[in-house]
């Protein structure tokens, strides 16, 4: 398994992904038992968590993280 993550920004100041971080795990139910992706390239740093085992895994992560209000995109890796 592990082979999806989610995405849930993307931001040219590092530290903004990280403040989402924390925010949105006080927020989602769930998150903080996944592990925060800094990812950097082209300028940006893209805030991830992961892994999950499934689409549908990924799926119902993004849901719960919509519903707190912060966009969500599932990656497959």
């Amino acid at each position: 398994g592990g082979a999806w993550r989610v995405q849930f920004g993307a931001f040219g100041d590092e530290n903004n992904a990280r403040n989402l971080w924390t925010r949105l795990t006080g927020r989602v139910s769930g998150l903080s038992a996944y592990q925060p992706y800094l990812v950097k390239g082209n300028g940006v740093t893209r805030l991830q968590a992961g892994p999950l085992a499934s689409q549908a895994d990924a799926d119902r992560l993004c849901r719960a993280a919509k519903a707190a209000g912060s966009e969500c995109i599932p990656k497959k890796m």
